[in-house]
């Protein structure tokens, strides 16, 4: 829009405005906002003044932005519009307000009302309820007193007289009205009691004795240990002095028997001592082996020393490591008693020669009915167990191996299963991995990996038939075929009960296919019939249905489902027609007429192949003869 200059005045004074429409732009920008107006409308309800209140505000707006000649008339009109809008919007939310207000005003003597009654109410129902309480009051009094009546009866009829002396009428306890009579048996059980008192007042004093008794036990032990090995050492003295002077008095005898010349008495018991000795560190060297010399004579002619039957003393270190395990397996019993699971499953699992990582610590542990901050007390000593292995440089035995597993199944921690065997902790059997399969619950294919886990175990013990299964369960049929190939081949009843056991539809496929010779693992037929065992239409049906849509690489107008039917050579025409019926009676009838269209077609091929194999048996036969 274009704008002049200079403005011309009007007769009042006020400057003249010039006009709206001076151009075609501005003919064309009225007819735009025009069609901006509609489209808008258009999209939005027309009913609602807001939504077009909005909508004339943005077109209003334009104007002001493109008429810079008017807009600020415009924007004064605008502002004066937008405050009585506003005016009238206030003035519309005081009325919905003071209607309210109003209508709550109009139904407060309804609500006081109603509060009233319902205080009457509740004070009649206080009413009500205090009579019933002074009733069950008195009622209670009342049988208070006559229970402190009929008490005061019984003690003055049960009080005998003071002059009269009480006697107990009721009969002994065991005994008949004829035994009770009889003084010489009564005697007989009055002897019997007091031998019976006699023993209980014993074993009270013997049995049961204080817990401070225990430490002078000790401080006696102690004592009597050390008198022990201080006789021991003296003893070893002794036996080293009396080795010494047999010793001579054998040199001195054989020396008196020959009488060798250039040589005395006292060097030949020096010499035999001398020998004697070197051969006693020989012996200890030799680890306690005992050897025995007769006596000789040396080559010069003096005699030789005459060695004497060893003798084996008491080892003392055998008494103090028996000492020291009790102490160990007190220190286990007092941190069980103290509650201190984790410490004392620590304390057992690295006992001296393994006397506490046995069942029995594992059954104790069992008994425990407190559970610790995330793990179990069995499941701690079991962690403890398998952590010390390294340790102790042996894995735990096969039962207890199993109850560790057992254990970490129950609380589920497959991870540290998992870790346990990663790390060949376990003695592994074949029960532990039958215990890891039996635990998934999973439908195939597993997803908790405990078939993994299973299989796992089953590959280092070489258990190839369960290892094979393993993959089966976790979905890897074609896995688990290559293994049995491969390591263990399986027979055709193998397969069948694999298909019972994890059915799929891959297995399926994979046990129809044909390997590069043209053999299959299983018949199609019995296949179908194996899985149809459990009713598993779900898997049967998608399984025929991609055997027909699926063609065969050497012949892509033949199926797969017909080159599968025609080399099964085991499934009769009888149990077709079964298979047909079932389909037919589950309402799936268009999979049964194509199953027993493509039975009746293979049926006709091989009536034919066997008639022209018949025919040309003969024909071969008369050109032979």
């Amino acid at each position: 829009m274009s704008q002049t200059s200079s403005r011309a005045s009007t007769p009042g004074g006020y400057p003249k405005i010039p006009p709206i429409i001076t151009n075609e732009s501005d003919r064309v920008f009225l007819l735009d906002l025009n069609d901006y107006i509609e489209d808008e409308i258009r999209k939005v309800n027309s009913e609602e003044a807001e939504q077009r209140y909005i909508i004339y505000r943005n077109a209003f707006n334009k104007i002001i932005e493109y008429v810079t000649a008017y807009k600020p008339l415009l924007t004064a009109i605008k502002k004066e519009y937008e405050f009585t809008i506003d005016s009238i919007r206030k003035g519309q939310r005081e009325a919905d307000y003071l209607n309210g207000k109003l209508k709550a005003m109009a139904s407060e003597p309804s609500t006081i009302r109603n509060y009233k009654k319902r205080a009457d109410e509740l004070e009649e129902r206080i009413s009500i309820i205090e009579k019933d309480n002074d009733k069950l009051q008195q009622q209670l009094q009342d049988l208070r007193s006559k229970r402190q009546r009929r008490e005061e009866l019984e003690r003055e009829v049960a009080e005998p007289p003071k002059r009269e002396l009480k006697k107990d009428r009721r009969l002994i306890p065991g005994l008949s009205l004829e035994e009770a009579t009889d003084l010489n048996l009564l005697y007989k059980n009055l002897d019997i009691l007091d031998r019976q008192l006699k023993d209980l007042n014993i074993s009270f004093r013997t049995r049961y004795v204080p817990k401070s008794q225990k430490v002078d036990f000790k401080n006696k032990l102690d004592t009597k240990v050390n008198t022990r090995d201080q006789l021991l050492r003296q003893g070893l003295i002794y036996r080293a002095k009396r080795y010494r002077l047999k010793i001579a008095v054998e040199a001195a005898q054989a020396y008196n028997r020959f009488k060798p010349p250039h040589q005395t008495v006292g060097d030949a018991v020096t010499f035999a001592i001398a020998q004697a000795t070197g051969l006693q560190v020989q012996e200890k060297d030799a680890a306690g082996q005992e050897q025995n010399q007769g006596e000789g004579e040396k080559r010069d002619g003096s005699p030789s020393a005459v060695a004497t039957t060893s003798f084996e003393d008491d080892d003392p270190n055998k008494e103090k490591e028996a000492e020291m395990m009790l102490e160990y397996i007190e220190k286990f019993n007092e941190l069980f008693e103290d509650g201190k699971y984790e410490e004392a499953a620590i304390h057992a699992a690295n006992s001296p020669k393994g006397i506490l990582r046995t069942s029995a610590t594992l059954a104790k542990f069992r008994d425990v009915k407190v559970r610790l901050s995330h793990r179990s007390p069995l499941l701690a000593f079991c962690d403890a167990i398998m952590a010390s292995v390294g340790a102790v440089g042996c894995k735990p035995a096969g039962e207890l191996s199993t109850e560790c597993v057992e254990c970490a199944l129950n609380e589920n921690r497959l991870d540290l299963l998992s870790h346990w065997i990663s790390q060949d902790r376990l003695m592994l059997s074949r029960q532990i991995g039958d215990l890891i399969s039996r635990h998934c619950g999973c439908k195939v294919p597993c997803k908790c990996g405990c078939q993994a886990l299973a299989q796992n175990v089953y590959t280092k013990l070489h258990l190839h038939h369960q290892a094979i299964i393993c993959l089966l369960k976790q979905g890897r049929v074609h896995a688990g075929i290559e293994y049995a190939k491969h390591k263990s081949p399986f027979t055709k009843e193998m397969y069948v009960e694999v298909l019972r056991m994890c059915p799929s539809l891959q297995l399926m496929h994979a046990l129809v296919a044909a390997d590069d010779q043209g053999s299959r693992p299983l018949p199609v037929g019995v296949v179908i019939l194996t899985v149809l065992e459990n009713n598993s239409f779900d898997l049967v049906l998608p399984f025929i249905q991609e055997l027909q849509n699926r063609t065969a690489d050497d012949d892509p107008n033949t199926s797969l489902f017909h080159d599968a039917v025609l080399d099964d050579m085991e499934t009769s025409t009888d149990e077709w027609d079964s298979l047909v019926k079932i389909l037919q009676d589950q309402g799936y009838e268009e999979t049964a007429t194509n199953v027993l269209s493509t039975i009746t077609v293979m049926s006709a091929m091989k009536t034919v192949l066997y008639k022209s194999l018949a025919d040309d048996r003969p024909d071969s036969a008369a050109t032979q003869g």
